[in-house]
């Protein structure tokens, strides 16, 4: 019998992309907030998701740099479950509920990009850096220190497609409009039968990543 959580399925499921949950994640986040124009942003929203009128257009970039494990230790194979992402969190309503809406996003491997097919985030392939900060006090490590900076980017097929620059100022008790809301994606899996190209999907929403 074959065994595995994803594909591809083998005798002893060890060949599997991505592992069964529950998972976790670990890691550091570089979160950049912004405001983009409702009038373009409207067009990316499915069917029962609106924009916020109480934030129009408030969004946030996410840089993530994190390793991952299920039951397993994943976390002791980096080569496989180490990653770096960037996300687009736009503020939106569905069904009376304030939620952060994920339009696009992107991953370094193949494992991060199955695991965000499954959660409902629209992975695609792409390369992503951000500044790194260290326990160790040195020239090169950014610390989390007034006046601190950090730098991120992403680009995808050769070409730059973001980039960001955040200058610390001062520490948040907590974090105020920026992550705290429920993320919720749309999960997409369009139907090959010739006539049945319909996708089937449903709303899926997650716990926001300042768990990271």
């Amino acid at each position: 019998m074959l065994k595995g959580f994803t594909t591809p399925r083998s005798p002893f499921g060890v060949a599997a992309l991505v592992p069964p949950p529950p998972w976790h994640f670990a890691g550091d986040v570089l979160a950049v907030e912004f405001w983009n124009d409702p009038d373009v942003s409207v067009h990316i929203l499915p069917a029962g998701v609106e924009l916020d009128n109480g934030r129009p257009g408030h969004s946030v970039a996410l840089f993530t740099d994190y390793q991952f494990t299920a039951q397993n230790n994943e976390y002791l194979d980096p080569a496989r479950y180490q990653s770096r992402g960037f996300s687009v969190l736009l503020d939106a309503m569905w069904r009376g509920s304030r939620i952060a809406w994920c339009p696009y996003c992107y991953a370094d491997n193949d494992a991060a990009l199955m695991r965000g097919w499954i959660q409902g985030y629209p992975r695609k392939f792409g390369a992503v850096h951000q500044t790194r900060t260290f326990a160790t006090a040195s020239a090169a490590s950014a610390p989390l220190a007034h006046d601190s900076r950090f730098s991120a980017c992403m680009s995808a097929h050769g070409r730059l497609l973001v980039q960001a620059r955040v200058t610390l100022r001062e520490k948040a008790e907590r974090l105020v409009g920026m992550l705290d809301r429920r993320i919720v994606g749309r999960r997409h899996f369009p139907r090959l039968c010739a006539g049945m190209h319909d996708p089937l999907f449903r709303i899926c929403a997650h716990e926001s990543h300042d768990s990271l």
